[in-house]
């Protein structure tokens, strides 16, 4: 059977998504890449601690190519020890472990744990490290994306410029770290500790554990207002928000529990077709065959709003008669949404049917 992919767009104006007064902008999309919707999707805003995903997936990088473990013991460097905002505890002779370091940057979003990664993961050169964040976008095409720093402060803070991206951007950033199930259990934590339990601390991520939210990262400074990445898997579907420039966390939080409220409430995934599921039967004159009968050859599944009309056409020749050649098409195979062809399939004979002998079309 002739296979006709034909992929599914659907603007649905479901989602009450993008209110300017609630956020600057905003993505939801599905793990697997599709967009259900966004606002200011490649405007620019600042990062804030949103940047520390980025070393974060360096640092795991460096990881899988052998460069570095989880058990290295990292000498913190006095310029990382300095970092200001969010940290933790730290002192002059100061080790702690990659994992520990990893932990502190995507749990507690500690800035001095994500200048240590840098440090070390850079071989002490920092410019060369954040060189490597911007290579490292680049290759997952997030064209619009500027790193400046592996952690996020305002300027008045680092003395360089402001780490920058799109919430398009970082939705591929997202998936990519999706990729990583140490990273994500350490990303749905609620709360951890380092050095060997003697320091704990809480997640900076209120929404863990609500709606299926399982992780991803937040950020915030004055400039950049109140930011995040989450994932969030409910009713089979698995799926990633990000919010930039929210007034508040309050306001934030609730924008993505309101949008994936609505989502989950008004998509699903829809079998459109099953892999053996009877499509038409063909009648044939005078054949050694009277019948022939056409399956579907694969699975189409598509998420969609559940509100959708879906219909299933046949159309099929008429007064077929034998011989018929194998590849001759017969038929049509249409799918319909809302009364429009989103998917269709030829029905192809496939081995052919020879007619039937005159004393066997006289007795048949």
């Amino acid at each position: 059977m002739k296979k006709v992919i034909i992929g599914i767009y659907l603007v649905i104006g479901v989602l009450s998504f993008g209110q300017a007064d609630r956020s600057a902008a905003k993505l939801l999309g599905t793990a697997d890449g599709k967009i259900i919707n966004q606002v200011n999707g490649d405007k620019i805003y600042p990062l804030a601690s949103v940047t520390k995903m980025m070393t974060i997936l360096l640092t795991y990088d460096a990881i899988s190519k052998g460069e570095i473990s989880m058990q290295d013991m990292v000498d913190i460097p006095e310029e990382a020890r300095k970092v200001g905002g969010s940290r933790i505890w730290m002192t002059v002779e100061d080790r702690l472990s990659v994992r520990d370091l990893l932990k502190a940057t995507a749990i507690y979003s500690a800035n001095n744990a994500a200048y240590s990664l840098a440090y070390y993961v850079g071989d002490g050169d920092l410019d060369g490290f954040v060189k490597k964040m911007n290579e490292k976008a680049e290759s997952l095409g997030m064209t619009n994306t500027n790193y400046y720093t592996p952690a996020g402060l305002p300027p008045h803070m680092t003395g360089t410029q402001m780490d920058v991206s799109t919430v398009n951007d970082i939705y591929k950033l997202s998936m990519e770290l999706l990729k990583n199930d140490d990273y994500m259990k350490i990303a749905s934590m609620k709360e951890a500790s380092i050095r060997n339990g003697q320091q704990k601390f809480k997640s900076r991520n209120k929404l863990l554990g609500i709606d299926g939210i399982y992780g991803m990262k937040t950020g915030h400074h004055s400039l950049a207002g109140y930011n995040i990445s989450i994932v969030s898997k409910k009713n089979n579907l698995n799926m990633v928000e990000i919010v930039f420039g929210s007034p508040d966390e309050k306001t934030r939080d609730r924008v993505v529990l309101e949008d994936l409220e609505e989502f989950y409430n008004d998509y699903a995934y829809v079998d459109l077709l099953v892999r053996g599921e009877k499509m038409g039967t063909l009648k044939v004159k005078d054949g050694v065959k009277s019948e022939v009968s056409f399956y579907a050859d694969n699975d189409y599944t598509k998420l969609m709003a559940k509100n959708i009309r879906i219909e299933k056409q046949v159309v099929m020749k008429k007064n077929i008669e034998a011989p018929i050649e194998a590849g001759t098409v017969v038929g049509e195979y249409k799918i319909l949404i809302d009364g429009k062809t989103y998917l269709k399939s030829d029905l192809i004979i496939k081995h052919s049917i020879e007619k039937l002998g005159f004393f066997q079309r006289i007795f048949n």
